[in-house]
């Protein structure tokens, strides 16, 4: 389908479409609405497989209301505790939904955003005010924001915004664990017991961050100084598999 849409802006509002219905567009529209813009969100997935995963919201972005009640708070450790806000673990989808809900919802205040799925947005033109869908589709608005991610297409049409990424001189590699089947072993059982809260093993050059929402694992390791193999792996996958071969050895240890 061709043509133009128009993100038409509330009374004194302005119209404002945001490429990109993760969390941070999503908390844009929030935050627009209840100022009286009219936001249209384009998002280029269905939403059909939100992934999951522990998330923890830091005092310093807890200042807002487009939370849920579906978190749990971090007791924190007594140098931080002066913080003026909590510290909040929540699970991302839950976190997804509750923005989603504020943003495009009927009740609340201001004009419900507008959220377009299965819109990939292919090409900007912010000076126009003007996004180009994949199906040849022009959406406006009188301002554009962009939150579409690390392959951005918003970014590199700002001034000064086609930055390359470099890497960070780490690789992490995350996953979740069954809580029930964790249970089920006795030699896990007992890391299974607490169903809230955040702990960090530390090492020289890696850490181990567990979230007992979900027994979610997120494991980084530095690897700036890192050779490939001799068997050709490449040092991401190298160091990965050595981090788990050490935490397999270190929970063996744990258990006994």
């Amino acid at each position: 389908m061709n043509g133009t849409a128009s993100s038409h802006p509330a009374a004194n509002g302005l119209g404002v479409a945001i490429i990109g219905a993760v969390i941070g567009g999503l908390t844009t529209a929030v935050y627009l609405r209840k100022q009286r813009h009219k936001a249209t969100i384009l998002e280029q997935s269905r939403f059909a497989n939100e992934m999951d995963g522990a998330m923890h919201l830091a005092p310093n972005a807890t200042g807002h209301d487009a939370s849920n009640n579906r978190t749990s708070d971090i007791d924190p450790i007594e140098p931080n505790k002066p913080w003026q806000r909590p510290w909040h673990l929540v699970r991302r989808v839950h976190l997804h939904e509750d923005v989603k809900r504020r943003a495009t919802s009927s009740e609340g205040e201001g004009v419900p955003a507008a959220l377009k799925t299965c819109s990939r947005v292919v090409d900007v033109d912010p000076t126009a005010g003007a996004a180009v869908l994949e199906n040849g589709q022009v959406v406006q608005g009188d301002v554009m924001a962009g939150a579409d991610g690390v392959h951005s297409v918003f970014r590199a049409k700002v001034p000064g915004g086609n930055i390359k990424t470099n890497p960070s001189g780490k690789s992490a590699f995350r996953f979740l664990v069954s809580r029930q089947a964790a249970l089920d072993d006795p030699v896990t059982a007992r890391f299974a017991q607490k169903s809230g809260g955040l702990i960090i093993w530390y090492g020289g050059d890696r850490r181990v961050i567990i979230s007992f929402h979900k027994l979610d694992f997120a494991m980084q390791r530095t690897t700036s100084r890192a050779a490939a193999g001799t068997d050709g792996t490449p040092p991401l996958v190298r160091n990965m598999i050595q981090l788990l071969r050490d935490l397999a050895r270190t929970a063996g240890e744990m258990a006994v």
